[in-house]
């Protein structure tokens, strides 16, 4: 009974997922018989893995912010050790996971010999198309940042524009790696790959240095260069996804689903970025005037 009831929930899924994909992006036009390397893998044959982690996750996330009362929210926790052990872990994990992708997808690009934009897949390229999974499955591992948040008590890290970046770019690579898990996408894995070695560094500096303001100040200065290192992250990849639409035999309709995504994020983070950094200047120089 438990088989049959997992079978019409994939099916039901996998055609809403596709229907509604090809309808937006695809001007309608069937994506389920393009060849690829890894449409055999768990999590990539059928969306229903995908689409049940995430709505798992959108239930935690909802649940989590009921139950941590107004007064929680504004409340400094103190921290149990098991869950600074478990912070460490994961911000070391993601560094070393993060670094491989990067240097294999950028070796695997080196060998196939990649021009830097405009490359189309080729099914033939297994090691590309590896790393891209392994990729891939990192964005459904990354779901544990916001849970970890949530055992902090973190209200405020736990925004729309998180819960909407973890859940959009897991999809965007479930395609990827379902469709054209190579090729073009070379560029976006490793540069996202770079970008979360800075970002989860950063991370396990302040996970070690919560109590110690010093090391913080002296340490942890780049953070805002951080901010301004991901929205060039987007900026690049708008521009690829542009070129890439326009110019390369990479599938256009993951070009295409490409581009709308990146100007959904720089929006999010462009006002991301003003109400922290660019707000905090301002009150800096009027708190100076007064």
């Amino acid at each position: 009974m438990g088989r049959g009831l997992w079978e019409r929930w994939d099916e039901v899924v996998t055609g809403a997922v596709f229907d509604t994909f090809e309808t937006v992006f695809n001007e309608g036009k069937d994506i389920r018989g393009q060849p690829s390397a890894l449409q055999g893998l768990p999590c990539v044959r059928s969306p229903a893995i995908l689409v049940t982690w995430a709505l798992v996750y959108l239930l935690v996330v909802g649940l989590g912010l009921l139950t941590i009362t107004p007064a929680d929210k504004g409340r400094r926790r103190a921290e149990p050790r098991y869950l600074k052990k478990l912070v460490k872990f994961h911000n070391v994990f993601l560094i070393l996971l993060s670094s491989y992708m990067f240097v294999h997808t950028c070796y695997q690009a080196y060998i196939n010999k990649y021009r830097f934009w405009g490359q189309a897949y080729d099914a033939r390229e297994v090691g590309m198309a590896r790393i891209i999974y392994i990729f891939y499955m990192s964005k459904l591992y990354e779901y544990f940042d916001t849970y970890i948040m949530l055992l902090k008590g973190n209200l405020k890290q736990v925004s729309f524009l998180h819960v909407y970046h973890h859940v959009t770019i897991s999809f965007i690579w479930f395609f990827i790696a379902f469709a054209a898990p190579g090729g073009d996408a070379w560029y976006s894995a490793a540069l996202n790959s770079l970008v979360h070695v800075a970002m989860y560094t950063y991370y396990y500096l302040a996970s070690i240095s919560s109590d110690n303001p010093g090391f913080r100040k002296r340490y942890l200065w780049w953070g805002r260069y951080l901010t301004s290192f991901q929205i060039c992250q987007f900026v690049t990849m708008l521009a690829q996804g542009v070129y890439t639409w326009l110019y390369s035999d990479y599938p256009k309709w993951v070009s295409k689903f490409l581009v709308w995504y990146m100007v959904s994020l720089l929006a999010l983070f462009g006002k991301f970025f003003a109400q922290k950094y660019l707000g905090q200047a301002q009150q800096h120089r009027r708190s100076k005037d007064e």
